[in-house]
Order: structure tokens, then sequence, then C-alpha cells
């Protein structure tokens, strides 16, 4: 599924507390707080999500706008989600993670 709507702002939070904007058209899913995205490479996290819901006809709903708010992951964070996606480094005993 994926979410068209007019506007989506996805502002990436930047350590130093600026924060730097892109506009995108959509978006895969539905952003959650907590989510990993990955922008080109590097690893970040959904920290926010807004959205703007209309009333159409008939009692319909329609998102106009959203804007996502994303941090970079910290070093110790993107080693936990390593550990986490790597199928070698399983606790003995526990199961891999199946591929569809």
């Amino acid at each position: 599924m994926s979410v068209d709507v007019d506007r989506i702002t996805l502002v990436i939070l930047k350590e130093d507390g600026a924060r730097e904007k892109h506009f995108v058209r959509s978006w895969v899913g539905i952003p959650r707080k907590t989510e990993l995205v990955w922008l080109d490479e590097e690893p970040y996290a959904v920290v926010e999500v807004e959205y703007l819901v209309q009333r159409g006809l008939f009692g319909g709903l329609a998102v106009e706008a959203a804007g996502v708010y994303v941090r970079k992951l910290s070093e110790e964070e993107q080693e936990q989600v390593q550990r986490r996606l790597s199928p070698d480094e399983s606790p003995p005993g526990a199961e891999a993670p199946k591929r569809l």
C-alpha cells in the first residue's frame, strides 16, 4: 500500500538541532514512529509523524499532507540493528529469520 497525498515533508533532524527539509510525492506504506528508514545507505529512525486529514464528500477522509520527522541512528543503534538483521550472529538455539 502506498500513501498518495498532495505533499509529504520529510524533515531530517540533525545532531546540532538543525532541520533539513525535503518534499516527496509518495511514501510506501504508512510511516510509523520508531520505523527504520534508509536514505541512500544511511539508517534513520522515524521520531514523529503528522497528518493533515480532510473530510471529503459523503464523509470520506483524505490525507492532504503529512510531515515525517527522522533522525540518524547513533553508532550504537546502528550496531544493534546490524546484529538483529544478521542471521549469522543468532544466539545458540535461536532460529534464523525466515526469508520470504
